[in-house]
């Protein structure tokens, strides 16, 4: 095996001990693998390589905040003038680590470029005098600042006392400007210095349109002092550069409201409210120069995003009294809602609400509502410009080494598509291309229906609400990730289906990297329908003590159903319904729940979060007989998380005005349940990236002081 960070080759002797094979000396820091069962029978591997250097990166980026606001009120006469104006500024920076492993060597590159610009023989030797790929880390340095600026504007008033009809009616005009500028800049390894053989007269670093040389590179990469990472500096004088892009977000609306009384009805008057909105906004992000020229040795490139778009709206609302003081029907209103709106990008279009609130009683009230929902596509999602980056194969390819999973469609398809089940992959990268979806892009949709009933009992001061819910997305606009791409090809149940159009694979005949993925395409597009249906249950309870008041406010989701639909539910796009509801990253119970004491200017508090049991076993065989050969030992993948409680505390002195608080998170130190990599999305170790809400700081103490003026 290869240490990440020293670049040495290590090789297990028979009694544990680790032998460097190259340059000689220890590694400190360096813990030897442990393949080896737990006393529960669960497989487990250790590998810590904690390189001193590498207790710098941060896990979290660091964040500075400042705003300022300010609002004003005036009274001219009859009309009332607000204005609000808004600034802050919030300076990000991230300091990390990356690997450098670029290929180089003597005689000529495995691209046959070098002849071309006579690059060869001696100027590309080393001393092990062979084509080497070396290992480095590289130190990443990031920084991002966000300035963001907000005026609004507006005038208010009623018609007034003349006319009776108009003497419940108002009025009020708004105007808004925001802007939001940042700019990111960061450290890079540059193509053109590293003397990468894959990367020699591939790009244009100049812009001219003729592919340039790399060169061979101005250091040795085999020294161990860049091996190790005791000169990242030298390294990054080296080979590194550093650029800063621009982004910035501008937006203007207008608009103007009426709202009065229409007449009386048996249970009150009509009330109605007419308006119309004008919104321009616009992107204009400029990346890097660095990026533009794809002069990134491993990252993306990308050039600028720029367009405008805008709309008019124009709604109504209204609310409706039916009955009231009437035996079962103590109040009942109906509300109904439309909003038409015309994109200059996006189409036109209207929605709709309509809602039924029917107080049956002081003690039971019953609800409900049906309605419609449109968002046209964001200006990123629509002009994004071609963007491209590199991934390891392991990071996309879900077919290497898939003998080894239990996962039974991932084995049928990868064995349909002609693929071994010991392919270890290729060793150089995919190429992922992103873009935006353009004019092709449509409008998302939903329909969303609630219904439900609120309990209020007389003899506590308790309040439960319980809600179903069905929730509808249609034309969903997403961008796919590279891996989402793959998986989805050879995880379905049919295959081929519409995700294997969207990346290329070598054959198993090629000259070289036989089966490699060679491009994968994520462009931002619409996929079919999502749907959700389930239950919310909200509970609060007050009780006036002795001591203080004592609060009690809870909440609860059952999801019945996660059903995603990607491209089409007909077989010739492969893709079949899918209830995705209680798998990894879709957890069917969620809850949480708040307890209060507040005792004059003092409160405390305790909170607790809770996230249900997440399986795919569904996805995966349990059966011993066809299980992974994990060095030796028949092994099944952990892809389920236990259900978790997370508890925390804290105290508020609220004063005339200040307020101190103080707490602490993850209060008994829970850990976040671990998986199998490779067949579960994770992130920070072994933990579930999908499968939100989970703290991967463990126990931590928080203290805010704010003050009024």
């Amino acid at each position: 095996m290869i240490d990440a960070f020293s670049g040495q080759r290590l090789v297990p002797n028979p009694t544990g001990e680790t032998i460097p094979t190259r340059f000689g000396g220890s590694i400190p820091g360096y813990k030897p693998r442990t393949n080896s069962q737990l006393p529960s029978g669960l497989s487990y591997y250790e590998d810590i390589l904690d390189a001193p250097f590498y207790s710098s990166a941060d896990y979290y980026p660091e964040n500075e905040n400042i705003a300022l606001f300010g609002t004003a009120d005036v009274e001219l006469g009859d009309i009332t003038w607000d204005t609000e104006l808004l600034y802050n500024k919030r300076t990000t920076t991230v300091e990390g680590f990356r690997q450098f492993f670029p290929r180089v060597g003597s005689a000529t590159n495995p691209a046959g470029n070098n002849p071309v610009y006579g690059y060869i023989g001696s100027d590309y030797s080393n001393s092990m005098n062979s084509l080497v790929q070396p290992v480095m880390p590289f130190a990443t340095n990031d920084k991002i600042e966000v300035d963001y600026y907000y005026g609004s504007t507006s005038f208010g008033g009623g018609f007034g006392q003349s006319n009776e009809f108009l003497s419940s009616w108002a009025w009020k005009l708004n105007g808004s400007y925001s802007r939001s500028e940042g700019s990111y800049g960061g450290n890079e390894i540059l193509v053109s210095k590293s003397g990468d053989w894959n990367l020699d007269g591939v790009s244009d670093f100049t812009g001219d349109g003729i592919p340039d040389p790399t060169g061979p590179p101005t250091i040795d990469y085999l020294d161990p002092q860049y091996l190790s990472g005791a000169n990242l500096q030298g390294l990054a004088d080296a080979v590194g550069g550093y650029q800063t892009g621009n982004t910035v977000y501008e937006q203007t609306t207008l608009n103007g409201t009426v709202a009065g009384e229409l007449f009386d009805l048996y249970a009150g008057p009509i009330g109605l409210a007419l308006g119309l909105e004008y919104r321009e906004f616009s992107i204009d992000d400029t990346p890097g120069e660095l990026t533009q020229l794809g002069d990134i040795w491993g990252s993306s490139t990308a050039g600028p995003t720029r367009g405008e778009n805008t709309v008019v709206e124009y709604y109504a609302e209204t609310n409706i009294p039916l009955l009231k003081g009437l035996p079962l029907a103590e109040d009942v209103e109906l509300s109904a809602s439309w909003r038409g709106f015309d994109y200059d990008l996006g189409g036109s279009d209207s929605i709709y609400k309509i809602g039924l609130n029917w107080q049956v009683n002081p003690v039971f009230r019953m609800r409900a509502s049906q309605g419609t929902s449109y968002r046209a596509p964001a200006l990123f999602e629509l002009f994004l410009e071609e963007q491209t980056s590199f991934l390891s194969q392991t990071s996309v390819d879900p077919c290497i080494n898939w003998g080894e999973t239990q996962n039974v469609n991932l084995r049928a398809n990868c064995a349909a598509a002609g693929i071994p089940d010991n392919y270890t992959g290729a060793s150089s990268s995919a190429l992922i291309v992103e873009s935006g979806g353009g004019e092709l892009l449509r409008p998302e949709t939903g329909d969303t229906f609630t219904a439900g009933i609120v309990f209020t009992p007389t003899f506590a001061d308790i309040n439960i609400a319980i809600d179903y819910y069905e929730i509808e997305i249609n034309d969903q606009i997403t961008s796919l990730g590279a891996g989402t791409v793959v998986g989805g090809c050879y995880s379905a149940q049919n295959f081929p289906n519409s995700y294997c159009d969207l990346f290329d694979r070598n054959s198993g005949s090629a000259a070289t990297d036989a089966f490699k993925i060679t491009e994968v395409r994520a462009p931002t597009l619409n996929v079919d329908s999502q749907q959700q249906r389930g239950v919310d249950l909200e509970v609060r309870y007050q009780k006036e003590l002795n001591f203080g008041t004592l609060t009690i406010d809870t909440s609860v989701n059952w999801a019945l159903e996660r059903y995603i639909q990607v491209f089409g539910s007909d077989f010739a796009d492969g893709i079949t319904n899918n209830d995705y509801n209680g798998s990894v990253g879709y957890p069917n119970v969620v809850g949480d729940m708040l307890i209060t004491l507040d005792r004059g200017d003092w409160t405390y508090s305790w909170f607790t979060d809770y996230i249900g049991r997440q399986d795919d076993n569904r996805y995966f065989t349990a059966d011993l007989n066809n299980a992974s050969d994990y060095f030796g030992i028949p092994a099944l993948y952990d892809v389920n998380t236990e259900a978790q409680f997370e508890h925390g505390a804290s105290i508020r002195w609220q004063g005339d005005t200040w307020t101190l608080a103080g707490g602490v998170r993850n209060i008994f130190n829970e850990e976040p349940p671990q998986v199998s990599s490779g067949q579960v999305q994770v992130a920070a170790g072994n933990t579930p990236l999908a499968a939100t809400a989970y703290d991967t700081l463990g126990r931590t103490f928080f203290v805010n002081v704010s003050k009024t003026f």
